[in-house]
């Protein structure tokens, strides 16, 4: 009983809903005539006066196909103005150019300072770094005797010079003589058993 009061009551609801939703459905339907907008396009034509009878629109609608076709016809009609020639001469303009900045100076040729005197600073300078007293080759140890920076200023050098290869040939030896007087010719190993060193 209730599904049936259901149904019943849906199908009023709808009924109804079709009922009020008709007229609008009808309205909606009719097509609204359309005013050709044809005096807006051309200047020359003529305002629509009236609307509201049947035969002006027709006549309009002829008048407007005429008036597009006459419209169509003067715009083939004109002619397309040509662009103006335009002259193809280069222009040179004159660009400063900057100085060319000169190449950075080549570093100068490494001091030599050799000796060819007999002692064993000389033999072991010469097995340590070719006998060159004034050598740094940027593997941490300067000098003939290829002292490093830290052994160098332990023992005095820095009263001398900064760095061992910027010492006088004979600085690097009493700096030598200082570190052997502390631990013997252990501070030189290869070359101390090259030269049979105690």
């Amino acid at each position: 009983m209730r599904t049936l009061r259901r149904v019943l009551l849906l199908a009023l609801i709808s009924i109804s809903g079709i009922a009020l939703l008709a007229p609008l459905a009808a309205r909606s339907a009719v097509t609204t005539p359309t005013v050709p907008i044809d005096h807006l396009l051309l200047p020359q034509a003529e305002a629509p006066t009236s609307t509201a009878e049947r035969s002006l629109l027709s006549a309009r609608s002829a008048r407007a196909e005429a008036s597009a076709l006459h419209a169509s016809e003067a715009v083939q009609a004109v002619p397309l103005p040509t662009p103006a020639a335009a002259a193809m001469e280069a222009t040179l303009h004159a660009i400063a150019t900057p100085k060319p900045t000169p190449a950075p100076a080549a570093p100068a040729p490494q001091r030599v300072v050799t000796f060819d005197g007999g002692t064993v600073w000389d033999q072991l300078a010469q097995c340590e770094s070719g006998g060159n007293w004034a050598i740094n080759t940027g593997n941490g140890y300067y000098g003939g005797l290829q002292f490093n920076l830290a052994t160098w200023q332990s023992y005095g050098g820095g009263e001398f010079a900064a760095y061992p290869h910027e010492a006088t040939r004979e600085q690097q030896i009493i700096v030598a003589e200082r570190l052997h007087a502390a631990r013997g010719f252990q501070p030189w190993p290869a070359c101390r058993v090259k030269l049979g060193l105690p």
